[in-house]
């Protein structure tokens, strides 16, 4: 039982200062028998112990007195007196540990509603890198309860790699832009707010590949979020605001404003594994720079996601629909619809070959259908057609993790696009290898 994770402080807790309430000799007194108190409790002489702790408690005002009394009373099962010992703490600065064995205690009386509460507050007070706070956030997720995300998050990486086929020109052109280029992806992410169930998130990310030569195809992105969340038992709901900025070549392309609905929760494993879903709806207006008027409109996306862990081995499930309703574009000879709705399915797997490096693979289908007929001007007259996409994405990746801050990625992908129009067919190979610096 996690119990066994407290006992050496029941000696360590003897160390920490304490008030006396009476005179010097007294107190004196009181600590001796605090100190043969934990020594019974050593050589697992409860009754002892407790005869000895309760007499020093009448004499001594300590905190660690008073911690050691709540550990003795959960070991001898007198539950309601262990909470009453360490709720004492509450307003001390072991407030985090209270509320821990509290959490314990509630799991010994059966009342799991009670342990998530008191679990969930010692994972908010604590660091998710301390001790505490993994132990409480790995309690919750025992007990199928969202814990609390830390208070700040950042990732830094940056990656070089080479790319066949930038211009996704099709199968049946003479040539095509290959060209070497540098990535970075840089992302903070936190909580200014938190108070109880509920909390503030912002996250902003930025976005930027440059290549070599054909810097007309350069990209940037920069994406800025502020959601409100709250979390209840095994579930976390989140209502937000966005925006993002894109520029391509150098030149702005488009930009978007955001209403974005989330749900995640841990309720959804199938047998064993550990596993999180997630439900995510956005809806974005779109405002494209003046060059590209037929990209004006709205963008809906329905997001669907299934992640899961049992032993060494993680998977993903991701199903995507998108809806777009975009102004189309219109030269009078010909006319191309812009406004195409997606579905995807991706699956990914995953495998821990040792504790630091990760190997896995990835392959996806996307069905593009573009509900507006195409006219087209081809050699045999006007084409008049609904454009039908079928996307097929293959990725194998694989990471090496140095520490909890430092890890290397390789990634290489291959994209097929089958499409009945056959100046949309093309296929693209990417290969990247880059650094992640995770804060």
């Amino acid at each position: 039982m996690l119990y066994r994770f407290h006992l050496p402080l029941l000696f360590l807790a003897c160390l920490l200062a304490t008030t006396p309430a009476l005179a010097a000799t007294d107190t004196t007194s009181a600590r001796e028998q605090m100190r043969a108190g934990i020594a019974a409790f050593q050589n697992n002489d409860l009754e002892r112990a407790r005869q000895l702790l309760e007499a020093a408690a009448t004499q001594l005002d300590s905190r660690a007195l008073t911690y050691n009394l709540g550990v003795l009373y959960y070991q001898l099962g007198e539950y309601p007196l262990a909470e009453r010992m360490f709720r004492q703490l509450l307003d001390t600065k072991q407030r985090g540990l209270a509320f821990y064995n509290i959490g314990l205690v509630a799991l010994a009386q059966d009342n799991p509603r009670k342990a998530r509460i008191a679990f969930r507050n010692a994972a908010a007070i604590a660091s998710a890198e301390d001790n505490l706070g993994k132990l409480a956030r790995a309690q919750l997720d025992k007990l199928g309860e969202l814990p609390p995300p830390s208070q700040w998050l950042a990732l830094l990486s940056v990656a070089g790699g080479y790319e066949e086929n930038i211009g996704l020109f099709p199968d049946t052109a003479p040539s095509s832009l290959d060209d070497s280029f540098i990535e970075s992806v840089n992302v903070v992410s936190g909580y200014p707010w938190r108070s109880g169930r509920d909390a503030l998130k912002t996250q902003l990310q930025l976005y930027g590949r440059h290549y070599t030569d054909e810097q007309d195809f350069n990209t940037h992105l920069a994406r800025l979020d502020t959601a409100w969340e709250r979390t209840l038992a095994g579930y976390r709901f989140s209502l937000g605001v966005g925006g993002d900025q894109l520029w391509r070549g150098g030149s702005t392309q488009e930009r978007r404003a955001r209403l974005s609905g989330e749900l995640t929760t841990r309720a959804c494993q199938l047998g064993s594994e550990s596993a999180r879903c997630t439900v995510k709806i956005d809806a974005e207006q779109v405002y494209a720079d003046t060059r590209l008027d037929a990209y004006d409109g709205q963008h809906y996306r329905l997001d669907l996601r299934y992640r899961a862990k049992l032993a060494d081995w993680r998977g993903d499930v991701r199903y995507r629909l998108d809806y777009d309703d975009r102004d189309n574009f219109d030269t009078g000879r010909e006319y191309f619809s812009v406004s195409p709705l997606g579905q995807t399915l991706k699956l990914g797997l995953g495998y821990a070959l040792t504790e630091a490096l990760e190997l896995g693979t990835s392959v996806g289908y996307r069905l593009n259908y573009y509900r507006d007929k195409n006219r087209l001007q081809v050699p045999e007259g006007l084409l008049v057609i609904n454009r039908r996409d079928h996307r097929l994405t293959l990725g194998v990746d694989g990471e090496y993790r140095f520490n909890d801050t430092l890890s290397m990625a390789l990634n290489l992908q291959w994209v097929d696009n089958d499409s009945n129009i056959a100046r949309y067919d093309y296929d693209k190979r990417t290969a990247t290898l880059g650094v992640a610096v995770r804060l």
